[in-house]
């Protein structure tokens, strides 16, 4: 991870905003990285016949987001927006592989 430096200590509004951009290029790695597992899951899903959408696994994912998300201070709407939408474009992806 790289190493940012801490809110309080930018002085300026540019500043500011290259620790933001840092931040948006980490969240898009790791989102990149989490779709090569969803490829994977297609393959699992497939090999174990299993559905794209497990509805117990949806909500043990959004609980667990939600559950984390305020314990760190995070607002746990916006954790479980974000993920509701991650979420989906990840069933419909198997859907369209699994068929």
């Amino acid at each position: 991870m790289t190493n940012l430096t801490a809110p309080d200590d930018c002085a300026t509004m540019a500043d500011l905003r290259k620790q933001i951009d840092a931040i948006d290029t980490m969240l898009l790695d790791l989102l990149a990285t989490r779709s090569r597992y969803i490829d994977r899951a297609i393959d699992l899903k497939r090999i174990e016949g299993l559905p794209a959408r497990t509805v117990d696994r949806v909500a043990e994912v959004l609980s667990h987001v939600t559950s984390k998300a305020a314990l760190i201070g995070l607002d746990e709407k916006l954790a479980e927006t974000i993920w509701t939408e991650l979420i989906e474009w990840s069933i419909e992806r198997e859907r369209k592989h699994l068929g």
